[in-house]
C-alpha cells in the first residue's frame, strides 16, 4: 500500500513538472513570474521543501517496484538532499538566487533547461508506470 501511494505522488509530481516545463518551454516569462512570485510569499519556500522532501522519499520507497530501482534510490536522496540544502538556505538566499538566474539565462537558454525539466518529468512518469 505504501508502495502504491508512493507511485502515486511520483506520478503526480512527474505529470506536474512535465506540464510546468512545457508550459514554460513556449511561454517562458509566464513561468518565471510565477516562480518569483511563489517565492516572494512567505510560504513559498516552505513548499518547495515539502515538495522535494515528498519527492525523494516516494521515490525511494516506489524504487524496488520501478524498472530503475537505483536511479530512483539515488534521484530520491539528492532530492531529500536538495530539500535540506533549500530549507538551509533560507528565503532571501533563495529569491537572491532565483533573481540571478532569471537575469543570467536567455530564454533560449531557459528553454533549453525547461526541456530538460519536461525529460524529467516523463522519465519520474515512466518510472512508475
Amino acid at each position: 500500500m505504501v508502495v502504491v501511494i508512493s507511485q502515486m505522488i511520483v506520478l503526480a509530481l512527474g505529470v506536474t513538472v512535465f506540464v510546468l516545463a512545457a508550459w514554460g518551454v513556449f511561454v517562458p516569462d509566464k513561468l518565471v513570474t510565477f516562480v518569483t512570485s511563489t517565492m516572494d510569499r512567505h510560504w513559498g519556500i516552505y513548499v518547495a521543501v515539502i515538495v522535494r522532501l515528498a519527492l525523494g522519499i516516494a521515490l525511494i520507497i516506489a524504487a524496488p517496484a520501478s524498472p530503475v530501482p537505483i536511479v530512483f534510490q539515488v534521484l530520491g536522496a539528492i532530492t531529500i538532499v536538495a530539500a535540506v540544502v533549500l530549507a538551509l538556505m533560507g528565503r532571501d538566499r533563495i529569491r537572491r538566487f532565483t533573481s540571478w538566474m532569471i537575469e543570467k539565462l536567455s530564454p533560449t537558454t531557459t528553454r533549453l533547461w525547461l526541456l530538460f525539466g519536461m525529460a524529467f518529468g516523463g522519465f519520474l512518469v515512466y518510472g512508475v508506470l
